[in-house]
């Protein structure tokens, strides 16, 4: 799979131009420090400034986010009212929908249904969380026919599209669903993590939803994969207002930690990592070469990065023990 693919080059310039057209339209007077959102740690040291939002990084975890911050209130009308969100909900999204149906979500089904499958775990109620147009729940029904499926989704029209496809859906966040408490065997979220406010009480919002010795899988970026360590700020993974939080290994399993969980496992699948930075303007000597070498140097080199939790594409898997 090529980034090409699922980010087509003139649309996703458009929608990245949006981003930073709405990024201008925040009062950054009004911003709020916040802790680390992994390790919860108050100790940081400025990074760089992207789009006027600061990103600094944790000197306990290594973990990378955006402080000061707009505020939760803030935040959530943008996703609602900002022309970047409108635009990848509109045009950028249907135009990619059936080639990520294609490149992602069935593989990313399959991984899932493989996962559950070592752990010797069959769910029956599936939830997933930050549902979008329901393409994820529709192949995951492939792999878990006898399961239950259910969408959280903030977006009324997208709520309505899961809707439409037959999910039982709340639209609301994941921290607004405490109507559905302990109600899953599996919460999923994917590519939510990063655009939070309080990654806290978002998986803490996570574990709430699940029941006692069911399974969270979260999947998001993290700040040690090779693109985003290479490019940093030029990095199209960075970008404000949109991602805020970029976890270390080391913070995403503190988090988890805090929140709860235990039997965390964390790998890094990634497989477009030198493909970005290749793409990049900002590409490095490394990388140049690197490519240079061929597609099977390239190939190596990338399923190192996912040996060695190098890729910035991050899955978490945590369990809720049952503490009775």
């Amino acid at each position: 799979m090529k980034e090409e693919e699922i980010r087509p080059k003139e649309l996703f310039q458009r929608y990245l131009e949006l981003s930073q057209k709405d990024a201008r339209k925040f009062n950054a007077s009004s911003f709020k420090r916040i802790p680390c959102p992994g390790c919860g740690g108050d100790d940081s040291e400025k990074r760089f400034k992207k789009n006027g939002f600061q990103y600094v990084l944790c000197s306990i975890c290594g973990s990378l986010y955006c402080s000061p911050r707009p505020s939760e209130e803030e935040l959530e009308l943008f996703y609602k009212k900002s022309e970047s969100a409108k635009y990848w909900a509109e045009v950028f999204f249907p135009a990619v929908a059936e080639t990520r149906r294609e490149k992602l979500f069935k593989k990313k089904a399959k991984q899932v249904h493989d996962v559950m499958e070592k752990k010797d775990f069959s769910p029956e109620a599936i939830c997933d969380v930050g549902a979008g147009y329901g393409i994820f729940l529709e192949e995951l029904k492939s792999f878990f026919p006898s399961a239950f499926f259910f969408a959280i989704e903030p977006s009324p029209d997208l709520a309505e599209r899961c809707r439409s496809k037959g999910f039982e859906t709340l639209q609301a966040t994941a921290e607004q669903s405490h109507v559905w408490k302990e109600k899953f065997d599996l919460v999923i979220s994917s590519e939510v993590i990063e655009h939070v406010y309080s990654s806290y009480r978002f998986v803490a919002s996570l574990y709430e939803l699940i029941k006692a010795n069911g399974y969270c899988l979260i999947t998001g970026l993290g700040y040690e994969g090779f693109d985003i360590l290479t490019l940093q700020k030029h990095s199209n993974s960075v970008f404000p207002p949109h991602h805020l939080n970029f976890l270390s290994i080391k913070g995403f399993k503190q988090l988890f930690q805090k929140t709860g969980f235990s039997n965390i496992d964390i790998w890094t699948p990634g497989v477009l990592d030198v493909d970005i930075v290749k793409n990049s303007p900002m590409v490095d000597e490394f990388t140049r070469v690197l490519v240079s070498r061929g597609e099977k140097a390239v190939t190596k080199f990338q399923s190192f990065l996912q040996k060695y939790q190098l890729s910035s594409h991050v899955w978490v898997l945590a369990r809720k023990k049952n503490n009775v």
